[in-house]
């Protein structure tokens, strides 16, 4: 098994105005789900995946957020990092303020660390399938079902090593969906803020999905490897439909100790 990842980093910053009204005033991430907000589902599975600190990147009603957590999880340690850019920035500049959430006193990046969005309904049991596979750098993919354009797609080798990723991937070489939960090892967290500092402050950076980056990585070489979640539920919430399908998935779970 790889080195051991106690650390955290979740994306909470965007307004979700395709979930409007119902967003009008409340972050995605605190929308209920089966009477809990959909960040105590995920902060619950993170806590117990065995992280023992947590970052959470805020920009839209971010003091909700923030009250939410520090009211509800007073004994976990937990950073909030502020997006203030967050209308007008994408999900790759809010993973670009967490570099020292990860960075020693020599400002260097120090940990490897697991990223989550924070928008997705999962099973658990993801993150334990995740955290088992030996791989150093890890990307949890959901290969059963159909795929559509609006889905992350994977491109994966014989060894299941990432090609490409990102909705430009052919619907005829997709492995499976990139459900938002990924696994870094220190070494390519290192490289990996090198490119998105680099991708930030060369312009385009600012408005790209963190995936972007990922693709320089693997295309210098970096050993990315698709983890098949199986059955394991999961549903990322953009739409009314979605938050619906994500409140049937919190009634099984409910019913279901393992889940």
């Amino acid at each position: 098994m790889a080195g051991l990842i106690t650390k955290a980093i979740i994306l909470a910053a965007g307004a979700a105005t395709r979930l409007r009204p119902l967003t009008e005033h409340t972050p995605k991430c605190l929308l209920p789900i089966a009477g809990s907000p959909l960040l105590r589902w995920t902060l619950d599975a993170v806590v117990h995946a065995g992280m023992a600190e947590v970052a959470v990147v805020t920009g839209f009603e971010s003091e909700r957020i923030r009250t939410f957590l520090k009211n509800n999880y007073p004994f976990h340690r937990i950073r909030f990092i502020s997006n203030p850019y967050y209308h007008r920035t994408n999900n790759a500049y809010s993973l670009l303020l967490a570099r020292r959430f990860l960075e020693d006193r020599a400002g260097r990046i120090a940990s490897g660390f697991l990223l989550l969005d924070s928008d997705i309904m999962f099973d658990r049991r993801i993150l334990s399938v995740l955290r088992e596979h030996p791989a150093d750098n890890r990307l949890a993919v959901r290969v059963r079902g159909a795929h559509n354009e609006e889905e992350i797609r994977v491109e994966v080798d014989e060894l299941n090593r990432v090609k490409r990723i990102g909705k430009d991937v052919p619907a005829e070489r997709t492995f499976g969906e990139s459900i938002g939960i990924e696994i870094f090892s220190q070494a390519a967290a290192a490289r990996l803020y090198e490119v998105l500092e680099h991708r930030v402050r060369s312009g385009g950076g600012r408005t790209e999905f963190y995936e972007a980056s990922f693709q320089v990585l693997i295309d210098e070489g970096c050993d990315l490897r698709a983890v098949d979640i199986g059955e394991l539920p999961v549903v990322e919430i953009d739409t009314p439909a979605d938050l619906q399908e994500a409140q049937q998935l919190a009634a099984r779970f409910a019913s279901s100790p393992t889940s």
